[in-house]
């Protein structure tokens, strides 16, 4: 069975956001605390879920898909 899963990058403010990100259903690839943003994987059907848990926490910038994503590989 094959899931498809997407790259996200997550713009944040301030520390705390890094506790409630890996309180979610995704896997965190990469993380920069001097630039405050995170890179996730998650299943592509759990985008719109995951924008909305995102947006009600505090210190949320921004939720873009990761340009360094490839489609063609599925896993």
């Amino acid at each position: 069975m094959l899931a498809e899963r997407a790259s996200f990058v997550v713009f944040f403010r301030g520390k705390h956001m890094m506790n409630k990100i890996n309180e979610l259903p995704v896997d965190v690839a990469y993380q920069s605390d001097k630039s405050n943003y995170v890179v996730i994987y998650a299943d592509k059907k759990e985008e719109e879920n995951l924008r909305k848990q995102l947006k009600k926490i505090k210190g949320y910038k921004g939720f873009a898909p990761s340009y360094l994503y490839d489609e063609t590989r599925n896993f």
